[in-house]
């Protein structure tokens, strides 16, 4: 008698914590903390943006485009053609309403944008820009010393400034491999390690390699591969440099 009570015991016991396992698992706060999508604010709307907009839907993430003119038929057509509930609204709306913010504006104008913005405090902050002229169908290099990622940092100083996505073709960002024929690596850089990890996360999702330059010392360095990328473009036409790099222990 005493054996069966004891066994009736264990079996209310395995299934009392059969039931406790499964509403923990079922219930949306489970789910919200397993969830790894992000709120992504897209500052311009011109091919770096919307392609990496798209691509970055497609992978369930919440994408808030930030436009001068958000009311304009190329901004709708730009969330139709991007999904997922995509959306335009003015650009300091999208970077309030993210936790991460790609700068893909026209590099002439990004510190006036950036200064617009609002508190990024916190925030991603991912520098997609060249900041690269030419005269008379040659580059010019920036007369300035510091670098287009370290200027930002200074200007929004208390978010995390990551170089990321500059050193590639907007074409090449809705597929790597599938364009190229091959694997595409991204090189990025930045003060925070884990904003760094968290763009090498979205960089791989959309099929990218990842090459981790570094702190907040190799901005500049990224910037650079961004020039010879440029440089390449424009003189071998229509040729393309695609960088696909490997590292290895000596």
């Amino acid at each position: 008698m005493t054996e069966l009570k004891t066994e009736l015991a264990r079996r209310t016991l395995l299934s009392t914590a059969a039931v406790v396992g499964t509403f923990i698992a079922t219930t949306p706060f489970a789910q919200d903390k397993s969830s790894k999508t992000e709120t992504i604010a897209i500052i311009g709307t011109g091919n770096v943006g919307t392609t990496l907009g798209k691509a970055w839907a497609a992978k369930g993430h919440r994408i808030i485009y930030g436009s001068r003119s958000p009311n304009t038929e190329k901004a709708k057509d730009v969330i139709k053609n991007t999904g997922n509930g995509a959306s335009v609204v003015a650009q300091a709306d999208a970077a309030k309403g993210a936790s991460i913010v790609l700068l893909a504006a026209p590099s002439q104008v990004a510190l006036d944008v950036v200064a617009t913005l609002g508190d990024l405090s916190g925030k991603v902050v991912i520098d997609a820009m060249n900041a690269i002229s030419f005269k008379d169908g040659k580059m010019i290099e920036p007369d300035d010393q510091v670098g287009l990622g370290a200027q930002i940092q200074a200007k929004a100083p208390t978010a995390f400034v990551v170089k990321a996505f500059n050193a590639t073709n907007s074409r090449v960002m809705s597929g790597p491999k599938e364009i190229t024929g091959g694997s595409v690596t991204v090189p990025i850089a930045g003060g925070d390690d884990k904003a760094r990890a968290k763009v090498a996360t979205l960089a791989t999702e959309i099929g990218f390699d990842v090459l981790d330059m570094g702190g907040a010392e190799a901005l500049k360095q990224v910037e650079h591969l961004g020039r010879i990328y440029v440089a390449y473009a424009v003189t071998h036409r229509p040729q393309r440099l695609e960088f696909n790099f490997r590292t290895w222990k000596t």
